[in-house]
């Protein structure tokens, strides 16, 4: 990978150009990444309000129709509901897994395969999600892509 990097002051914004040979999965990854970098969401804490990048979210669970956001030390909530933060991180490397849950790839170590057709993924931090049927053909979906 050749990286090259040109300051120009009369720019006014960050312009990133890629050229590949054939689209793999390197390329994709770095599409979705570039796409995260200005991604942030806000979220609701005891004293006011935080914004977070989302390359900090390991995933995101609905409990009692608010959003939790766990990240690697700590959890936060946020005013979104699950769909709007769904369509939000659409093509940033997130997946949803189950009704209640969108899971960052990004922080995926592996994924174990269950009775019932159902999954286990089990992060990087050690958590471990449940792939429900319903969503198992979107993260098959992603890994082969990223294959």
């Amino acid at each position: 990978m050749i990286i090259r990097l040109e300051q120009n002051p009369s720019q006014n914004d960050i312009e990133v150009s890629i050229r590949y040979p054939v689209m793999d999965r390197t390329v994709k990854r770095i599409v979705s990444f570039l796409r995260a970098v200005d991604t942030q969401i806000e979220c609701g804490l005891n004293d006011g309000v935080r914004t977070i990048n989302i390359f900090d979210i390991c995933h995101i669970e609905s409990l009692d129709k608010v959003a939790v956001i766990h990240c690697e030390k700590e959890k936060l909530k946020t005013g979104l509901r699950l769909y709007q933060l769904n369509e939000k991180l659409k093509g940033k490397g997130f997946v949803q897994i189950s009704k209640h849950c969108i899971l960052n790839i990004n922080k995926l170590d592996r994924i174990k395969p269950l009775f019932n057709s159902r999954m286990e993924a089990i992060l990087t931090n050690g958590t471990r999600l449940y792939v429900t049927r319903r969503y198992l053909a979107d993260i098959k979906r992603i890994l082969q892509d990223e294959e």
